[in-house]
């Protein structure tokens, strides 16, 4: 499948998103380990003089990986592309992975794992998922903390399954032919995976700290081709509209005990959550807290008002010209619609569903989702 967006710009995006290749699909650590090799290590012959080569075409070469899929983008001047192309192929096909490249990488991704320790959010949010996908793969973080124990071997039989993949191509600006990158991949169907979080005791995770960093997550099971744009109101008006949401207006605006405190919907292949942030005094901890609970309470029994739903369509429907201003953005869309199995032009589509909306459709989706209580807390705070 290749998705193609046209830009007159002069320069061209080319993105290989690999389907189920992500940190799910392999042993914790492995897939983010090969992807620090392809962005760090070269190719087999060129090792890291590779970098250098590209950089000089103006040639961005990149790989990430998500719990989901492994992608390799590239951004070249339209001028380059066969250049680019070369270069692209090279490093799927020849990356550097030999156990120099694994000790070397061992201990940039050591200094990597010893940074993330000092980011409070981080620390909670992935403790909250081993919390509510204990036992799944979900459990472990991209960045896996035991980076020894990967060796050699799991690298190179990952890598190699990454070739029998499904494969989305997304092309940005001018048509590309990628034909000889296409043809390296021969996939077989392989079933996605899902996982649903559960209700679990909430986690504390004690050090020094001036403040409490909270993170919180509930199952949100939104069928994505009947009630999208439902929970996409719902949670606009819950947490994520900024000031006028409901979670802002009650922990900031009338208490004060959060600079910045939302929820939004994070929905994926592999699960789907609400899940949200706030940052208060150390006092305040525990009554913050029980506000969430309470708030979100409320907004599942009660529903929303006809004032709320207001201003969440003239929000919505008015701003959707900024989320796809840029080609990237466009792209992104495209992509949504493919690898979630939506409509096509869903997102246009969308905006009429979202016009169309009564308070009423609100309320009584948000009464057929009881499991929003179900919360769980991830909290960093003092000893």
């Amino acid at each position: 499948m290749i998705i193609f967006e046209k830009d007159d710009l002069g320069r061209s995006i080319v993105e290989i998103i690999i389907k189920n290749s992500g940190s799910i699909y392999s042993r914790p650590g492995v897939a983010y380990f090969l992807t620090h090799i392809f962005n760090t290590k070269g190719t087999k012959d060129k090792k890291e003089k590779f970098y250098s080569l590209i950089e000089k075409h103006a040639i961005e070469l990149h790989a990430s990986v998500n719990r989901e899929f492994l992608s390799i983008s590239l951004k070249f001047l339209n001028k380059k592309e066969t250049l680019a192309l070369k270069y692209l192929k090279e490093l799927l096909t020849s990356p550097n992975i030999t156990q120099e490249s694994i000790d070397k990488s061992i201990s940039e991704i050591k200094a990597k794992i010893e940074n993330r320790k000092n980011d409070n959010d981080y620390i909670a949010s992935i403790n909250l998922y081993k919390q509510i996908f204990k036992n799944t793969p979900l459990e472990y973080p991209i960045l896996y903390e035991k980076i020894d124990e990967i060796t050699l071997q799991e690298i190179k039989e990952f890598y190699n399954t990454l070739f029998q993949k499904e494969i989305i191509v997304l092309n940005g600006g001018k048509k590309v032919t990628l034909d000889a990158v296409i043809s390296l991949f021969s996939p077989k169907q392989e079933k996605d995976q899902f996982f649903k979080p559960k209700k679990s005791k909430d986690v504390y995770y004690k050090k020094e700290v001036k403040q409490s960093f909270i993170h919180f997550a509930s199952p949100f099971e939104v069928d994505y081709h009947k009630s999208l744009h439902l929970a996409k109101i719902a949670t606009f008006i819950l947490g994520s509209g900024g000031f006028g949401s409901r979670i802002m207006e009650e922990i900031r605006v009338k208490r004060g005990y959060a600079y910045s405190a939302y929820a939004t919907n994070n929905f994926k292949k592999s699960y789907k959550l609400l899940s949200g942030y706030l940052q208060t005094k150390l006092e305040n901890t525990d009554d913050a807290i029980r506000l969430v609970k309470n708030i979100i309470k409320d907004f599942q029994t009660n529903g929303i008002t006809q004032e709320e739903l207001d201003q969440a369509k003239r929000f919505l429907i008015g701003s959707e010209p900024l989320r796809s201003e840029t080609l990237s953005q466009r792209l992104l869309k495209k992509f949504n619609e493919v690898y979630l199995n939506l409509d096509s032009n869903y997102y246009q589509k969308e905006l009429d569903l979202i016009k169309k909306t009564s308070k009423e459709e609100i309320n009584n989706f948000l009464l057929n989702h009881n499991e929003l209580n179900e919360i769980t807390f991830s909290i960093v705070t003092d000893e």
